[in-house]
This record gives structure tokens, sequence and C-alpha cells, in this order.
């Protein structure tokens, strides 16, 4: 992957004021890459559709929070073909930056996350949902560098069918992070006897007075699950939708935007 990134050229833009309105782009093959640059103070939502025609191309979002800036960002990847995915941010002094992945194809798709300023904040949720034949390997870093820094990791996955999907984490607090909050989640949901998953958390914690925590959980639906539902009139269907729309949802409970909730439905 590393090799094709430098190859890689797409369209910069640069984030300025206060907007309540999101922002919408799309990565395809004609714009494979997408830069941010969030400038000091600044508050903005950005929506990113991730598309392509070709099997295994590469997509690449880069993002830079200048101090004091806030970036929302909203990626969704929904896609018949396999696609391969890097993102980078870094989130300076006192920025925020909240990113939501939606992943619904397969995918290698990798994020880091690096808050070098003190104060800085990163939070990361990720919706993922294999269905089919699908393959997700999915990759999540939040890194602090500086003082005081905050952020949580949260994925959330539905593998049914034959899909596969593995999660690999991970929060790293660098020596000069101290007084640190951040946690890790991982909960992923198989349906069908040929699903698969994994969740692979890390913690790397190189100082002292940090509060973080990290935890991973593989669970799967038990007949007697369904049967309480279809006790009660409800179809196996219906209670599949049930059950992965609660489960999913509850990473969209605090997202700016009323519309990926709709979408994800």
């Amino acid at each position: 992957m590393g090799s094709a990134k430098s190859s890689i050229r797409g369209r910069k833009v640069i984030l300025k004021g206060s907007t309540k309105k999101p922002q919408e782009f799309t990565l395809s093959d004609r714009v494979p890459s997408l830069a941010f640059r969030a400038r000091r103070g600044s508050d903005s939502t950005v929506v990113i559709a991730c598309s392509t025609r070709k099997n295994n191309s590469y997509r690449m979002l880069e993002a830079e929070l200048e101090p004091h800036s806030t970036l929302t960002v909203v990626f969704v990847w929904c896609g018949k073909q396999r696609v391969n995915i890097a993102q980078n941010f870094r989130v300076g002094q006192g920025a925020k930056l909240h990113l939501l992945n939606i992943t619904r194809g397969s995918c290698v798709q990798e994020t880091v996350s690096e808050v070098t300023g003190v104060l800085g904040e990163s939070r990361i949720d990720w919706i993922v949902h294999g269905q089919g034949a699908m393959q997700c390997r999915l990759s999540a870093r939040n890194v602090f560098q500086g003082k005081n820094g905050k952020g949580d990791l949260h994925i959330r996955g539905v593998a049914e069918g034959s899909a596969k999907i593995t999660c690999d984490a991970s929060v790293e607090i660098g020596p000069k992070a101290a007084g640190t909050q951040a946690h890790l989640v991982e909960k992923i949901l198989v349906l069908d006897p040929l699903s698969r998953a994994d969740a692979i958390p890390s913690l790397d914690v190189k100082t002292h007075d940090v509060a973080a925590g990290h935890s991973a959980s593989v669970s799967r639906i038990h007949p007697e699950d369904l049967f309480y539902f279809q006790s009660r009139g409800i179809s196996e269907k219906k209670a599949r939708k049930l059950f992965i729309d609660g489960f999913l949802g509850a990473l969209l409970v605090d997202t700016p935007i009323p519309e990926i909730q709709k979408f994800l439905r």
C-alpha cells in the first residue's frame, strides 16, 4: 500500500470560519485523494463518500487541524469492489477532531490520528457492516503526543453471511502526553455460522498520570434471542434487522448529521 501512496494526486481544501451546513466531497477514480487544512478557530463538518469502479484501487484522506480548530468528518465507503483506504489526521493544540467511519464494503482501511498539541482531542467512531462474502480489514490508531489530550476510539461491527471482519485498534500515549484521557472499545456481533470476526485491542502508555483503558468482545446471536422476537409475532428477518439497527445505531447518537442515520438504516 505504501508504494502507491506517493503517486496519488488529488484535491486540497482549506476550511475557514464556522459553517453549520456540512460540505460534501467524493473520493473517486478521478479524485482519489483529499487533503484538508482546518484553519485556526474554524468549525467545519465534511461528509466524504468513497467510490470506485476498479478493484484494489487506492484512496487517501489527510487532514491537518490548526490550533483551536474543530473538524467533524463523516467518511462512507459502500461498494462492490475492494478498495484500499488510508486516513491520516494531525490535531494541533486545543483542536478537536471527530471522525465517523461507516464501512459497508470489502476493504483494507488504515486510520491514524495523531494529537501533537496540548489539550488536543481525537474521537474516532467506526461502524462496519460485513455482508455476503465481504472481507474487511480495519486498522485504527489514536496517538497522543501532547499533554492533557483526550479521545475515545469506538468500533462496532456486524458480520453476517460469510463475511469476515478484522479490527486492529490501538491507543498510544507518548512520554510527553501526561494527563491524557483515552479509551478503546471494540464490539463485533456475528450473526451466521460462516461469519468470522477478530477484535485486536492494544494500549501503549509511555508516561504516568493518564486515564486509559481498552476492551474488546466478539459475540453471537443465540437462537433464544430470535425466538423471543418470533414469539411476539416478529419474523426472523425483521428480528435480525432490529438487532443490527440497535447494535450499530449506538454510535450515531451524537452524530450531528441526521441524514447519516437515515443512510445507515
